[in-house]
Parts: structure tokens; C-alpha cells; sequence
């Protein structure tokens, strides 16, 4: 699963080679710092992973759901944050980085749209890890086979306008990545709402719960710190 999830930039950047110099340097720019700030969600995912599985091993499966429900309003509020951030300031980034005017214009189109679909990313990453505390490794892997596919084959269809679909170049590689994880999110939600795996999530009578979501941001944030620094060397 892990794998495949990091199988999306190089099959971007395989295909947006065939752009030219300038569409590389800017996807590659991009997807550093889309990761980069990645490693900050998935720190907070290892809060949510944590108290799941205290809950699960305790065999208290309310508990457990409760903690998974709350894992997705912190998905849903980081993405909220940094969304918005990363969509407003793609391109100022990028030039503080000392880029050239046109590698900017090739790879901020590409860090905003990474940006408006970080919820979706974070949705993945979230069905993934409550599936994963509950014990279940199999369905993650086969929604992950099944996006990835998906993004393989659509991606060179929106980069050079393959055909009835447009040319999108370095942005139909990102609407590449959005359709596909888009697919990969409902796949996990249907799958965690219908009981296919340990855990079966029930949003009645769902409210968030401040309680839990200060222990998920208490032990997830270290954990970023950590991802972070780990990739901040790139």
C-alpha cells in the first residue's frame, strides 16, 4: 500500500518529462512541498491510528469509532487550513525558493490543485489508518491497487489532451492524482460504513468531541515534527 501511494509522483513526473525541463523542475518542486507538509497529516494520523487501536484492543468498538469519527474532523480541519494556505501562496513559495518565472508557471498550477485535493488525500489516509488500527491491511491495499491504476491510466489522457480530453500538461497530472484518490476515498468510506473490514464507522448521532481530538493533535503532533524533519533535509 505504502508502495503504491508513492508510485503518484513518479508516474507525474514520467509523463511530464515528455513536457520539458521546466515542467519537471516545477512538479518536482511541487510535490517536495505538497510531501512536506503531508508528513504533518500523517503525524496527526498516528494520533488517530493510537487510540483506535488502545480501543480496539481493549474491545470497546464504540470507543473505537468514536476515535476514528473524530480522526476525520481533524482531517477536515487541517485540510480547511493548509488547503487554503497552499492555494494562496503556491506561487510566492515557489519564487522565494529562487525558481525561474517559467518553472513557477509550470509547477504552481500543479501545487494548487495537490492543494485543493489534500482533503481528498487526507480522506484516504484517514479510511487507511482506521482500517489499518482495527487490524485490516488487505482492503487498504486493494483500494490503493485500484486508485493507482486508475491514475496511471488517465494521467498521459489530461497531460497532452489524449483523445476527447483536454490539453492540461502539469495540471492534468494533478487532476490526475484528484479523480483517483477521489475514487480511492469513496471506495475506503463505502468499505468502513458496510462493514467489509474490522471496524464498521456509524456517523448517527456523531458530534465532535473536543475531549478526543486534543489527544489525537497531543500525541500526533510529535510525530509530525518528526516527518517533517525527516523530509525537510529533501
Amino acid at each position: 500500500g505504502s508502495m503504491l501511494n508513492t508510485l503518484g509522483p513518479v508516474v507525474d513526473m514520467i509523463w511530464v518529462g515528455k513536457l520539458g525541463a521546466a515542467s519537471v523542475a516545477g512538479v518536482g518542486v511541487a510535490v517536495m512541498l505538497v510531501q512536506l507538509l503531508d508528513m504533518l497529516k500523517m503525524g496527526l494520523d498516528q494520533g488517530t491510528r493510537a487510540i483506535i487501536a488502545r480501543f480496539v484492543g481493549a474491545g470497546d468498538s464504540r470507543g473505537a469509532t468514536n476515535a476514528a469519527l473524530q480522526g476525520y474532523v481533524v482531517t477536515i480541519g487541517f485540510a480547511a487550513i493548509v488547503g487554503t494556505l497552499g492555494v494562496i501562496f503556491a506561487s510566492p513559495i515557489m519564487t522565494v525558493m529562487g525558481l525561474s518565472p517559467e518553472v513557477v508557471a509550470r509547477g504552481a498550477p500543479y501545487m494548487r490543485i495537490q492543494f485543493v485535493g489534500i482533503l481528498i488525500m487526507g480522506l484516504v489516509r484517514q479510511n487507511e489508518g482506521t482500517m489499518y488500527a482495527a487490524g485490516d491491511t488487505i482492503n487498504p491495499m486493494r483500494v490503493a491497487i485500484i486508485y493507482r491504476l486508475t491514475h496511471i491510466i488517465i494521467d498521459p489522457f489530461l497531460i497532452f489532451g489524449w483523445w476527447i480530453f483536454p490539453r492540461l500538461e502539469t495540471s492534468g497530472a494533478a487532476y490526475a492524482n484528484l479523480i483517483s484518490q477521489s475514487l480511492g476515498a469513496a471506495i475506503g468510506l463505502w468499505i468502513l460504513t458496510t462493514g467489509r473490514t474490522r471496524l464498521r464507522l456509524n456517523f448517527k448521532g456523531f458530534h465532535p468531541d473536543a475531549n478526543t481530538i486534543w489527544r489525537i493533535v497531543k500525541i500526533g503532533v510529535p510525530a509530525s515534527i518528526t516527518g517533517i524533519e525527516r523530509n525537510f533535509g529533501q
